[in-house]
Protein backbone atom coordinates (compact mmCIF):
# COMPACT_ATOMS: atom_id res chain seq x y z
CA UNK A 1 0.00 0.00 0.00
CA UNK A 2 3.02 2.27 0.87
CA UNK A 3 4.50 1.86 -2.72
CA UNK A 4 1.12 3.03 -4.06
CA UNK A 5 1.15 5.84 -2.19
CA UNK A 6 5.19 6.63 -2.96
CA UNK A 7 4.68 6.22 -6.85
CA UNK A 8 1.41 9.21 -6.41
CA UNK A 9 2.64 12.97 -7.73
CA UNK A 10 2.64 15.28 -5.10
CA UNK A 11 -0.42 17.06 -6.09
CA UNK A 12 -2.31 13.18 -6.02
CA UNK A 13 -1.15 12.83 -2.26
CA UNK A 14 -2.37 16.46 -1.56
CA UNK A 15 -5.90 15.19 -2.87
CA UNK A 16 -5.40 11.66 -1.08
CA UNK A 17 -4.88 13.17 2.03
CA UNK A 18 -7.87 16.01 1.79
CA UNK A 19 -10.34 13.13 0.53
CA UNK A 20 -8.86 11.21 3.61
CA UNK A 21 -9.63 13.91 5.95
CA UNK A 22 -13.01 14.80 4.79
CA UNK A 23 -13.76 10.86 4.88
CA UNK A 24 -12.91 10.72 8.61
CA UNK A 25 -14.41 14.45 9.62
CA UNK A 26 -17.84 12.85 7.80
CA UNK A 27 -17.28 9.63 9.96
CA UNK A 28 -16.79 11.34 12.97
CA UNK A 29 -20.18 14.01 12.80
CA UNK A 30 -22.07 10.84 11.59
CA UNK A 31 -20.53 8.97 14.50
CA UNK A 32 -20.18 11.49 17.09
CA UNK A 33 -20.76 14.82 16.55
CA UNK A 34 -24.84 13.95 14.75
CA UNK A 35 -25.85 11.51 18.38
CA UNK A 36 -25.05 14.33 20.55
CA UNK A 37 -26.55 16.97 19.03
CA UNK A 38 -30.12 14.95 18.45
CA UNK A 39 -29.72 14.31 22.41
CA UNK A 40 -28.58 17.94 23.24
CA UNK A 41 -32.07 19.19 21.08
CA UNK A 42 -34.02 16.07 22.42
CA UNK A 43 -33.37 17.54 25.48
CA UNK A 44 -34.07 21.32 24.53
CA UNK A 45 -37.51 19.73 23.39
CA UNK A 46 -37.99 18.11 26.71
CA UNK A 47 -37.07 21.48 29.13
CA UNK A 48 -39.65 23.74 26.63
CA UNK A 49 -42.38 20.79 27.04
CA UNK A 50 -41.43 20.58 31.02
CA UNK A 51 -41.49 24.33 31.12
CA UNK A 52 -44.89 24.61 29.30
CA UNK A 53 -46.40 22.44 31.54
CA UNK A 54 -45.09 24.06 34.55
CA UNK A 55 -46.54 27.02 33.50
CA UNK A 56 -49.59 25.98 33.06
CA UNK A 57 -49.83 24.09 36.53
CA UNK A 58 -48.52 27.17 37.87
CA UNK A 59 -51.51 28.32 36.66
CA UNK A 60 -53.99 26.27 37.89
CA UNK A 61 -52.52 26.14 41.38
CA UNK A 62 -52.99 30.49 41.43
CA UNK A 63 -56.53 29.32 40.45
CA UNK A 64 -57.39 26.45 42.87
CA UNK A 65 -56.33 29.36 45.41
CA UNK A 66 -58.81 31.38 44.12
CA UNK A 67 -60.95 29.08 44.24
CA UNK A 68 -60.91 27.68 47.77
CA UNK A 69 -61.31 31.01 49.00
CA UNK A 70 -64.53 31.42 47.07
CA UNK A 71 -65.42 27.89 48.49
CA UNK A 72 -64.78 29.23 51.63
CA UNK A 73 -66.44 32.41 51.49
CA UNK A 74 -70.00 30.49 50.19
CA UNK A 75 -69.20 27.33 52.28
CA UNK A 76 -71.38 28.47 55.11
CA UNK A 77 -74.44 27.55 52.06
CA UNK A 78 -73.05 24.25 51.00
CA UNK A 79 -74.23 21.69 53.34
CA UNK A 80 -76.27 18.48 53.02
CA UNK A 81 -80.02 19.18 52.64
CA UNK A 82 -82.24 17.07 55.44
CA UNK A 83 -85.29 15.80 54.08
CA UNK A 84 -87.57 18.16 52.59
CA UNK A 85 -90.05 18.14 56.12
CA UNK A 86 -87.47 18.59 58.06
CA UNK A 87 -85.69 21.66 55.86
CA UNK A 88 -89.27 23.10 55.68
CA UNK A 89 -90.05 23.19 60.00
CA UNK A 90 -86.41 24.91 60.18
CA UNK A 91 -87.19 27.48 57.60
CA UNK A 92 -90.58 27.84 59.25
CA UNK A 93 -88.74 27.95 62.91
CA UNK A 94 -86.26 30.96 61.43
CA UNK A 95 -88.99 32.31 59.87
CA UNK A 96 -90.90 32.93 63.25
CA UNK A 97 -87.87 33.68 65.07
CA UNK A 98 -87.50 36.40 63.02
CA UNK A 99 -91.07 37.62 63.09
CA UNK A 100 -90.63 37.64 66.94
CA UNK A 101 -87.73 39.82 67.21
CA UNK A 102 -88.91 42.27 64.81
CA UNK A 103 -92.23 42.20 66.08
CA UNK A 104 -94.43 41.22 63.83
CA UNK A 105 -97.48 39.42 63.99
CA UNK A 106 -97.27 36.24 61.26
CA UNK A 107 -101.04 35.75 59.94
CA UNK A 108 -100.69 32.52 58.35
CA UNK A 109 -97.08 30.59 56.96
CA UNK A 110 -97.71 28.09 54.36
CA UNK A 111 -94.97 25.62 52.87
CA UNK A 112 -95.20 26.15 49.00
CA UNK A 113 -93.18 22.88 48.03
CA UNK A 114 -89.90 22.26 47.00
CA UNK A 115 -88.26 23.08 43.46
CA UNK A 116 -84.84 20.85 42.87
CA UNK A 117 -82.67 22.09 39.82
CA UNK A 118 -79.56 19.87 39.29
CA UNK A 119 -78.03 20.12 42.82
CA UNK A 120 -79.97 23.16 44.27
CA UNK A 121 -82.87 23.01 46.20
CA UNK A 122 -85.40 25.80 46.81
CA UNK A 123 -87.90 25.69 49.48
CA UNK A 124 -91.04 27.72 49.45
CA UNK A 125 -93.13 29.17 51.96
CA UNK A 126 -96.12 31.58 51.62
CA UNK A 127 -95.77 33.79 54.49
CA UNK A 128 -98.76 36.56 55.48
CA UNK A 129 -98.04 39.13 58.02
CA UNK A 130 -99.17 41.96 60.15
CA UNK A 131 -97.30 45.17 61.66
CA UNK A 132 -96.43 49.07 61.07
CA UNK A 133 -94.38 49.58 58.21
CA UNK A 134 -90.88 49.67 59.64
CA UNK A 135 -91.55 46.47 61.76
CA UNK A 136 -92.35 45.11 58.24
CA UNK A 137 -89.14 46.10 56.55
CA UNK A 138 -87.04 45.10 59.35
CA UNK A 139 -88.23 42.42 59.22
CA UNK A 140 -88.00 41.80 55.23
CA UNK A 141 -84.35 43.22 56.03
CA UNK A 142 -83.24 40.41 58.50
CA UNK A 143 -84.49 37.85 56.31
CA UNK A 144 -82.67 38.94 53.16
CA UNK A 145 -79.79 39.49 55.55
CA UNK A 146 -79.97 36.15 57.56
CA UNK A 147 -77.26 33.50 57.79
CA UNK A 148 -79.40 31.42 55.88
CA UNK A 149 -79.66 31.90 51.92
CA UNK A 150 -83.09 33.21 51.76
CA UNK A 151 -84.92 35.64 49.50
CA UNK A 152 -87.79 37.35 49.13
CA UNK A 153 -89.12 36.54 45.22
CA UNK A 154 -92.53 38.51 45.48
CA UNK A 155 -94.61 40.48 47.80
CA UNK A 156 -97.75 42.61 48.28
CA UNK A 157 -98.48 45.22 51.11
CA UNK A 158 -101.84 46.71 51.78
CA UNK A 159 -102.78 48.90 54.51
CA UNK A 160 -105.10 46.42 57.29
CA UNK A 161 -107.64 49.16 57.43
CA UNK A 162 -108.53 52.19 56.33
CA UNK A 163 -107.50 54.60 58.60
CA UNK A 164 -105.00 52.25 60.13
CA UNK A 165 -100.89 52.01 60.28
CA UNK A 166 -101.13 48.52 60.32
CA UNK A 167 -100.10 47.14 57.13
CA UNK A 168 -100.94 43.30 55.85
CA UNK A 169 -98.13 42.02 53.92
CA UNK A 170 -97.68 38.90 51.54
CA UNK A 171 -94.50 37.28 50.23
CA UNK A 172 -93.16 34.00 48.79
CA UNK A 173 -90.13 33.10 50.37
CA UNK A 174 -87.16 30.80 49.00
CA UNK A 175 -84.57 29.16 51.21
CA UNK A 176 -81.97 28.01 48.72
CA UNK A 177 -80.00 25.09 49.32
CA UNK A 178 -76.77 24.42 47.55
CA UNK A 179 -75.88 20.10 47.66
Amino acid sequence: MLQIINKLSKREKMVLSVSIIFVFLALMDRAILHPIIAKMKSFEQEIKTTEYEMTKNVKILNQSARIEGEEKKYSSYMKEAGSEEEETAGLLRIVENLASTTNVYLVDLKPGGVEIAGNVKKFVINVSCEAQMQQILSFMYQIESSEVLMNIAAFSMNPKSKDSDINRCEFLLNKIVIQ
